[in-house]
């Protein structure tokens, strides 16, 4: 199945591309995207994995989790947690 990740500052500068797609297989959750993303654009696993701050990853515009399961066509949106006040 084919899902298309966006991804949001910084981490779109860092590969320069604003979007990714990736080829899963059936049954994959959001840690299986997390890995595959990591895997074909490696210079953002660093962030990813142990930066500043975890990123917050949202499914179809909902937050998802890590066991969220995948279906073809998801749009999956990785972005840097940002607080204010």
């Amino acid at each position: 199945m084919k899902v298309t990740v966006h991804l949001g500052e910084p981490f779109w500068r860092q590969v320069g591309r604003r979007a990714v797609e990736l080829t899963l297989a059936e049954g994959a959750t959001l840690a299986d995207a997390c890995a595959a993303l990591m895997q074909f654009q490696p210079a953002l696993a660093p962030e990813l994995e142990n930066g500043e701050a975890k990123p917050v990853w949202f499914l179809n515009d909902e937050e998802g989790q890590p066991e969220s399961l995948l279906a073809d066509g998801a749009t999956i949106h990785v972005v840097w947690p940002v607080s204010g006040g």
